[in-house]
């Protein structure tokens, strides 16, 4: 491996671990990402020295969010995968991950769990508790318009974008 993309590659998985993630995550992307053609499992744990199976498991992680793909070849049953180049999609990908499952399930629960506790007699320890909950609802509604501006950015960002090249 040639030591520009093995740098690259410490540099996501360092980026991975400081949120949150295993370092592992951010090797494999990496390696994917400094390929211009898909890369099979079999080529990708060769690449970051992740056995497959482990590579399937943080593959099912990175999908979701946009940051990698599968790829079907015909006349093979092996899994090929491919990164995302374009960072801006990454993001939005995953703002709107973000929006459609944790956004999503507050937006559902939530108001129902606060009007259900509004309407009983609480210690004052448990209004506290209720309040909370109550800011932290609001919290998220703030943050899901947080999202849509920066998506509506990213948009007008590759709008623009397109016009000029």
């Amino acid at each position: 491996m040639e030591e520009l993309e093995k740098e690259f590659m410490e540099f996501l998985s360092n980026a991975a671990r400081i949120q949150g993630m295993d370092s592992s995550i951010g090797a494999i992307f990496g390696a994917l990402f400094m390929e211009p053609e898909e890369l099979s499992m079999e080529e990708l744990a060769k690449k970051t020295g992740y056995s497959t199976a482990s590579i399937c498991v943080k593959a099912q992680m990175l999908e979701p969010f946009g940051f990698i793909k599968r790829v079907k070849k015909p006349h093979t049953k092996k899994a090929f995968f491919c990164a995302e180049k374009d960072f801006c999609k990454i993001i939005k990908s995953t703002l709107i991950f973000k929006q459609q499952s944790a956004i999503r399930l507050a937006k559902e629960k939530l108001p129902q769990l606060i009007q259900k506790y509004k309407s009983r007699k609480l210690s004052d320890c448990q209004k506290k508790k209720l309040g909370l909950i109550e800011r932290y609802y609001e919290d998220v509604l703030g943050f899901e318009i947080i999202i849509n501006e920066i998506v509506e950015k990213i948009d007008k960002k590759e709008k623009n974008g397109k016009k000029t090249k």
